[in-house]
């Protein structure tokens, strides 16, 4: 009797077994399908981007992975597609500024004149100082970052050209309403007027404001250039956005599905970077036709807005990461 009860307790694990076995294999061929939320729209370097990264993982994966883009305002705006990454109903998303808002000390991604040029944005955010800022938006928000998109650098559109820093005394331009950003155009001289951008082109026509300040892209689709007559190629913020993943769905992924995601993701900014490119320069020829272009050097903005980082030493980690970019820039000047 003992011997058949043992016999039917090794034949019970060993079904026991076998079925895990099954069930392990069924997890590895069942298709993972993440999905991604972008504010932006069809067409747009960015959410161009986001589709390559879905058709690269895919690819690489053998159809074991798959990606759902959610764009042209599918997934709700940048605060709430970072907010339904964290409840978990989003997985990935391409966003950059609204990150701030979940820590404080990443205004830093927006912020006027501290990145000298696009290679210097790059070695920041390839670095060891760009791993720090990853490795704090890990703990602070939950989200891994994968890769960086450039976008085309921020310019002016005004009502008067703008050729020296004497020109933008009391120039009344719109700015985001964000703290830094009103911070180091007052430290310029100008008036910054915070105003919600649907308000932008009417408060141009009408002379409320002087000037605003977007990427040419922006320049082009909102039709600036029937409002005012200049365009200042300033450059004095570099943007880019981020390719990301929340933590918690990346610990999930096995090491050879990281591999797939994170080489996709790579492959897919080479995409974005050179797509945004080829759109910067259709579009400066197509806008620059239509205004008058004035090409003012910035040196000495950088030199009146040094100290401005000081307001924010209470906002933790900030002042390490803005002075090792500060440093980090110094061959670029």
């Amino acid at each position: 009797m003992k011997k058949l009860i043992v016999l039917l307790l090794v034949m019970v694990l060993a079904v026991s077994f076998i079925t895990a076995q099954g069930g392990s294999d069924a997890a590895e061929d069942k298709v993972i399908t993440l999905k991604l939320g972008s504010s932006q729209n069809d067409g747009t370097a960015e959410l161009e981007a986001a589709k390559e990264f879905a058709r690269l993982l895919e690819e690489y994966s053998g159809g074991k992975m798959k990606c759902d883009v959610l764009g042209n305002g599918l997934a709700g705006g940048e605060r709430e597609i970072v907010e339904s990454q964290q409840l978990g109903t989003l997985d990935m998303s391409v966003v950059s500024g609204i990150l701030q808002n979940f820590d404080p000390a990443m205004m830093i991604l927006e912020y006027d004149l501290l990145f000298v040029s696009e290679d210097h944005a790059k070695e920041v955010f390839n670095g060891p100082v760009g791993e720090k800022i990853y490795n704090r938006l890990i703990d602070t928000a939950g989200i891994r970052i994968l890769n960086m998109y450039m976008r085309t650098p921020r310019l002016m559109t005004t009502s008067r050209p703008i050729n020296s820093t004497a020109d933008l005394a009391g120039l009344k331009i719109r700015v985001p309403e964000m703290p830094a950003r009103v911070a180091l155009w007052k430290a310029l001289g100008a008036s910054p007027t915070p105003m919600a951008f649907t308000e932008v082109y009417t408060a141009l026509q009408t002379g409320t404001i002087d000037g605003q300040e977007n990427p040419i892209s922006t320049i082009d689709s909102a039709k600036f250039y029937e409002a005012v007559d200049y365009l200042g190629v300033t450059n004095h913020v570099y943007g880019f956005m981020f390719i990301n993943i929340t933590e918690d769905r990346w610990q999930k992924l096995t090491d050879q599905q990281k591999e797939w995601v994170a080489k996709a993701a790579a492959e897919s900014a080479v995409f974005n970077d050179r797509l945004a490119k080829e759109q910067e320069n259709e579009l400066m020829e197509k806008v620059s036709a239509q205004m008058t272009v004035t090409y003012p050097d910035t040196s000495s903005w950088r030199a009146m807005t040094r100290d401005v980082y000081k307001q924010f030493a209470n906002v933790d980690g900030f002042v390490e990461i803005y002075s090792a970019i500060v440093e980090a820039g110094k061959k670029y000047e």
